[in-house]
């Protein structure tokens, strides 16, 4: 009894997962039991056919696919019942029809097919005693109704190959579940790691969001003003810094984890000139420890420094992984400590903690391979050696088992001629972006002004002091500056409050100055204040001349887009899209302090119907998933729609910023990304770049259509500019508009001679194809108001008949003529 309910568990677990197999089997078996008995008494008739027994299988089969409409008291005995059913119609039913037939070969193909579908619809065991029941049950009424029963020899040849389909079937399930088996543990362990590694930056958000809430006054139920000391506000920035850098630490451990999953090397290519101990140093600075003792088990050794050539984040990350694993293991060994070495192209991580077995340590950057450590991801050292690899470096592990252990960051070395050559170039760029400008240098130090007059001598530009805040607006009320490079601890009126100033319009044209921040604050609260203040970048003032000049030509290369100018967003209208509710009321918060009117939809398809409603729209920002129709399916029918709005800027707000995902809305129609999560500065430079873009673009390209129109134009359709000015725009910033646009013109009259001759001969068909393609070249030509035209005439001609209107080729006729002109007139303009 024990074994048949071993067996019966077994039976039950494999079709716990395959709740419709049996139905579907039941389906088949149903159909073709009663098949096969035509075909062997009608067209391959053999020795021996019984309709009572394909009518008992046959019945057995229907009920078996009729499991959704059993009883539901009887639903408990369907894998009974199936168990029975399977051993009738299967080994019972076929072993005895091919002994009747004395095992000819048509009945034999029906045994190997039986015992594959046997195979597949249960696990071995029962396959096994499937088969020995079944067997037996068939030769005992062979044996019962047959005169002199025999066993054919040929049946009995067959015997090992019904054995090896059992056996290769049995194997090869048995390898699919180890398959699946391990899928699932990896996709746990994923999702355990994921849970396991954010669970540090959360406890830091949590203190720090537990420390600002002590620094707050207490409540009041009176509305009367609180006030805070500037020890408390500093203590609100430092607290909020940390949950900042948690949030950011966490965000880079999902990263790692996904890049590793999926095998993405990290992208080189934007590789720079960096220095080994300042890596080193910000690293150590910008690590999120748990406690101050950490820290204080770290130390630094500058050897020999050097020059390398990489990406800041990721080789900071990189060091990340290797302090947290080290730290992970001080928590049982107190006594242990860590140093950080750079010397000659290598930078040395050794702590003296627990060390790593001789067996493990060949297998250390194994991905999902964790040493002693519970809930580690596995993943860190994997993405650290992929992470250098792609850098053109490699990581290797020394270790001594309960003595020590050391990872060797080496690099690519860098000559001084290289570098000489890199900084010449930088300084001839800023020699020739440098001529005219007039830099504004304010602190209150006069050795300071001197320093930074020195490290900008011998640039083209002209170079202003100021000793305060106040002094500074007042110099910029009488000159015109490119760039400011501002002290942030100023009396009276600071740094932060100057930029404020300044940005929020104090010296009317001036909003969009570049501010860099100069100061020996710790960089991160320096940081977060200064981009609050609105300033556009950040450098010591220990800083080296190269490093300032580098953080000027950033500054001017990249001018700011100032979310404070109330005439830039006030006013607007805004669809968000996003099926996150607490996301929109975030998005919504920051806009509607610009004075941005704000309209929120959940899903796709409530865009489309507010769109569809006229209500007015200037820009769409558009979540990528987004239950029934998403992001990019919105974005499609927004772009192909004949509407008003295909030129509305939509901003896509995503998750994934992997090239596939930036392809797929790109080609969807979507111009801008912001990723999640969702910064304010980033949110608003955003928006503001995308409709600034828009109207301006829109506005030359208009006017330039306008100028190339005849006299007497017909009319286009209603709301339908001439031109699609952002496929245009598009097209002229990536370098190909006028090979693109003479390539497709030069299809459009060949096509209007093919639309003539097809009205002229009525030939239906020949105008449908022509105007097929007419369309496919107006829409990639940008001609928006013919694309919408022929779109319209074009539906009647795919139906079978005529155009509705008289006139449809004039129109055509005319409007493609003024859609040519108005692209001749835009390729001729600069």
């Amino acid at each position: 009894m024990n074994y048949l309910q071993l067996l019966s568990s077994h039976y039950r677990d494999y079709h716990s997962h395959g709740r419709n197999t049996l139905k579907y089997a039941g389906v088949v078996g149903a159909i073709g039991y009663p098949l096969f008995y035509l075909v062997y008494t009608e067209i391959l008739p053999q020795r021996y056919e019984s309709l009572p027994v394909r009518l008992v299988a046959t019945v057995l089969c229907v009920l078996l696919a009729l499991r959704d409409r059993w009883p539901s008291h009887l639903q408990r005995w369907y894998l009974t019942y199936s168990y029975c059913v399977l051993l009738y119609c299967l080994p019972f039913f076929h072993v005895f029809m091919s002994l009747k037939n004395h095992g000819n070969l048509v009945l034999i193909a029906d045994s190997f097919m039986a015992v594959f579908l046997l195979v597949l619809l249960t696990d071995w065991r029962n396959t096994v005693v499937m088969l020995l029941i079944g067997a037996g049950l068939g030769v005992l009424l062979y044996i019962c109704t047959t005169r002199q029963p025999a066993l054919p020899r040929d049946y009995v040849a067959r015997l090992p190959t019904f054995v090896l389909i059992v056996v290769g079937g049995s194997l090869f399930k048995f390898s699919e579940k180890q398959l699946q088996t391990e899928k699932l543990r990896v996709a746990t362990s994923l999702a355990g790691s994921i849970a396991h590694e954010m669970r540090n930056p959360l406890n830091q958000v949590q203190l720090g969001l537990d420390a600002m809430c002590n620094v707050l006054p207490t409540a009041t139920a009176t509305h009367t003003e609180q006030t805070l000391s500037t020890e408390q506000i500093d203590r609100l920035h430092f607290h909020l810094t940390r949950g900042q850098t948690a949030i950011h630490s966490g965000l880079q451990v999902i990263s790692m984890i996904l890049n590793e999953v999926h095998s993405k090397v990290p992208d080189a290519n934007r590789a720079a000139y960096l220095w080994a101990a300042s890596i080193v140093e910000k690293a150590l600075a910008d690590y999120s420890y748990e406690n101050a003792q950490e820290r204080q088990k770290i130390g630094v050794e500058i050897i020999n420094d050097f020059v390398f050539k990489g990406e800041e984040t990721l080789v900071v990350f990189v060091l990340f992984n290797l302090i947290k694993n080290a730290l992970y293991y001080f928590k049982t060994h107190p006594e242990a400590r860590l140093t950080l070495t750079v010397d000659q192209s290598l930078i040395r991580v050794r702590d003296t903690g627990p060390g790593i077995p001789k067996a493990m340590l060949a297998r250390v950057f194994e991905p999902f391979l964790s040493i002693g450590k519970i809930g580690g991801t596995g993943l860190g050292l994997a993405y650290c050696r992929r992470t250098m690899r792609a850098l053109g470096g490699e990581i290797r592990c020394h270790s001594a088992y309960g003595e020590y252990t050391e990872f060797i960051l080496s690099f690519p070395s860098v000559s001084q001629a290289e570098l000489d050559v890199h900084r010449q170039t930088i300084w001839q760029r800023a020699m020739l972006a440098m001529v005219d400008k007039r830099i504004l240098v304010a602190d209150d130090l006069p050795v300071e002004r001197r320093m930074l007059r020195q490290k900008l001598n011998g640039l083209p530009a002209h170079v202003d002091e100021a000793e305060s805040g106040l002094q500074v607006l007042d110099k910029m009320r009488q000159h015109q500056y490119d760039l400011i490079l501002m002290d942030l601890n100023m009396p009276v009126l600071d740094g932060y409050a100057t930029s404020v100033k300044i940005r929020c319009g104090e010296v009317p044209g001036q909003q969009s100055l570049p501010i860099i921040a100069s100061t020996n604050e710790s960089p991160n609260i320096a940081k977060l204040k200064a981009t609050k203040a609105g300033m556009s970048g950040f450098v010591a003032k220990t800083c080296s001349r190269f490093d300032l000049v580098q953080a000027l030509m950033q500054a001017l290369e990249r001018p700011i887009q100032t979310g404070c100018d109330p005439a830039m967003l006030a006013g607007k209208a805004v669809l968000l899209a996003d099926d996150d509710p607490y996301g929109r009321l975030m998005v919504r918060t920051w806009l509607q302090k610009r004075g941005v009117q704000v309209a929120e939809a959940a899903h796709g398809q409530a865009v489309l119907d507010h769109l569809a409603a006229g209500a007015r729209c200037d820009a769409l920002i558009l979540d990528l998933n987004m239950p029934g129709l998403d992001g990019l399916q919105t974005a499609r029918a927004i772009r192909t729609r004949p509407s008003g709005y295909q030129q509305l800027p939509i901003i896509a707000l995503t998750g994934h910023t992997d090239t596939a995902t930036i392809e797929s809305a790109l080609t969807a129609g979507m111009d801008d990304f912001i990723s999640k999560p969702i910064e304010a500065a980033a949110l608003v430079q955003t928006l503001v770049r995308r409709l600034t873009v828009t109207a301006q673009t829109a506005e030359k390209l208009n006017a330039e259509a306008t100028h190339a129109r005849p006299n007497h134009p017909l009319p286009t359709p209603s709301d339908t500019p001439l031109l699609n000015c952002r496929r245009l725009q598009d097209l002229r910033q990536d370098g190909m508009l006028d090979e693109f646009v003479e390539d497709y013109l030069e299809l459009v009259d060949p096509l209007l001679v093919r639309l003539e001759q097809g009205q002229a001969t009525r030939d239906l068909k020949s105008v449908e194809l022509a105007m097929h393609s007419l369309l496919g070249v107006s829409g990639n030509l940008g001609g928006m108001a013919l694309h919408r035209l022929i779109r319209r005439i074009y539906e009647p001609v795919v139906a079978g008949r005529w155009p509705d209107d008289d006139d449809w080729l004039p129109q055509i006729q005319g409007l493609t003529k003024q859609t040519v002109h108005a692209l001749r007139a835009m390729l001729a303009s600069p």
